[in-house]
């Protein structure tokens, strides 16, 4: 049967894991001045390396041969025993399937018993975020104070999911993504081995697809060579076998974006969809290609945050250098909405096309800087003149009663209001609501004309609307208002 490439290419040593050389260097220390812990927790995104460094420092601590520089020497029966995964000192534990309280008991009777062969007992519990509560509880006193003979290494994606009665018996190290530029190394440096010709542009898409995963990297990789046994690993290829448009399609695509090329946007669709690209993968690499331009249009050094060859830099400079960062944002914004969108919508192509056409014609064209004189002789500029008065603000009734206390805000509201000249004449639904409001009256004046910013407070006049009477029909308004004129009583 065919092995899987990420299994066939699994490091074996601390030195062949690449991008989490802090914890490498760690594990080593500690292995050369025997001071391993009892309990690890390895936290990361998927594809970082968190069960193969598990396993090496598994085969370190039983290994009767470790070199000089604290590695397993993968020749002794205790390594090849582990390797074949026939050791039984060496006991992964899946939590995603055996999560139970039951399951930790069983492991609680087993930690008893010393190790058939080597030093220590290493129990591996990958997915450790899927154990119960229970079996949480169960744990704790057992990863506090274990046997001298077992260690604890559990594994997690979701490490904010684990208790912190389980965070504080562990030593964490966290395994960050791995770098692009890492990634397109040692995958060039697979293929060479394997007496493969490859394109290094390739080797970047397939490591920008695998978003610092070497598992995915390594997956997708085996997947091109199962479809293009006997040729070389171009970009075309890839990004076939992954449903995504080339560069220069994004590219163009963007452009007529900025330009409000409608009929260059929608052609460019058309024919992605015809070629059959997944619209969705093309999407992301829009957005992908926006914070690129974004990103290369205000940083020096944008080799350092982009993880791109110079050559591929140097196309996004000349793009970005014609494109309004602000034009970048919107866009980014807009296809981020779409993005979240996409799974409540019937046709990915007909959205596509939707947000197309909405941002040809709403996006944001560059404003020229007003231009400023600057005077050439160092004479006295003449005095600015007067500024003019400020004008009459024309009252928002509304936004001023929703700006007021709890105790006039519900009987302002109520009310409607019309100013002339200096006069403000506030009509009231009811004889009751207007003896409230006159009771307040000063408070109300004072503070209309700060909310308006009036430098002289508006005479205000009380008046009941003639539009509400005794009729049947208002009955239950009138009561409605006299019970909020109690409440408001009973406030004070």
């Amino acid at each position: 049967m065919h092995t899987a490439l990420y299994r066939k290419k699994r490091p074996a040593s601390f030195a062949e894991i690449i991008g989490q050389h802090a914890i490498v260097t760690t594990l080593q220390n500690q292995l050369q001045n025997d001071s391993i812990s009892h309990a690890y927790l390895f936290c990361g995104t998927r594809g970082t390396g968190k069960t193969t460094t598990a396993r090496i420092l598994a085969r370190a601590v039983n290994c009767p041969s470790l070199t000089e520089s604290a590695e397993p020497c993968n020749v002794c029966e205790t390594c090849t025993d582990i390797l074949a995964e026939r050791n039984l000192n060496v006991i992964e534990i899946d939590a995603a399937s055996n999560n139970g309280v039951d399951n930790i008991r069983d492991l609680r009777e087993e930690v008893k018993y010393p190790p058939t062969s080597g030093t220590y007992k290493v129990y591996i519990i990958d997915e450790a975020h899927m154990l119960t509560t229970a079996a949480f509880n169960a744990l704790l006193k057992t990863l506090e104070e274990p046997p001298a003979h077992v260690i604890f290494i559990l594994a997690t994606t979701e490490p904010q999911k684990i208790p912190a009665t389980i965070l504080s018996r562990c030593q964490r190290y966290d395994f960050k993504r791995i770098a692009r530029r890492d990634l397109v190394n040692t995958l060039a440096a697979y293929m060479q081995s394997e007496d493969k010709a490859a394109e290094i542009p390739a080797l970047e898409y397939i490591a920008a697809a695998a978003d610092g995963a070497f598992r995915d990297a390594l997956s997708i990789l085996d997947q091109y060579l199962s479809l293009h046994p006997n040729e070389p690993i171009t970009l075309k290829n890839v990004q076939s076998l992954l449903g995504a448009a080339d560069q220069s399609t994004i590219t163009a695509y963007t452009t007529a974006l900025v330009n409000k090329d409608t009929d260059q946007a929608l052609t460019l669709i058309d024919q992605a969809s015809k070629e059959g690209r997944d619209l969705t993968r093309f999407i992301t690499d829009t957005i992908t290609h926006l914070r690129n331009l974004l990103i290369t249009s205000q940083t020096k050094n944008p080799q350092e945050i982009i993880d791109q060859a110079q050559e591929t830099i140097d196309q996004y400079r000349q793009q970005a250098n014609t494109i309004d960062p602000m034009t970048l944002i919107t866009f980014i914004q807009e296809f981020s909405e779409l993005q979240n969108q996409l799974r409540y919508l019937p046709s990915e192509r007909l959205a596509l096309e939707v947000y197309t056409i909405k941002n040809c014609h709403i996006s944001p064209t560059p404003q020229a800087a007003p231009t400023v004189s600057v005077a050439s002789t160092s004479a006295t500029p003449p005095p600015p003149p007067p500024l003019p008065p400020p004008p009459t603000p024309t009252p928002d009734w509304q936004s001023f009663c929703a700006a007021q206390s709890l105790l006039l805000k519900p009987m302002l509201s109520l009310c409607t209001a019309t100013q002339t000249n200096t006069d403000l004449t506030i009509l009231c639904p009811n004889n009751a609501t207007l003896q409230f409001l006159t009771q307040h009256k000063p408070s109300i004046t004072a503070e209309y004309a700060k909310f308006f910013n009036q430098p002289t407070p508006p005479n205000i006049v009380f008046q009941v609307n003639a539009g509400y009477n005794d009729t049947e029909h208002n009955k239950d308004f009138k009561q409605n208002i006299q019970t909020q004129i109690n409440m408001q009583v009973e406030f004070e």
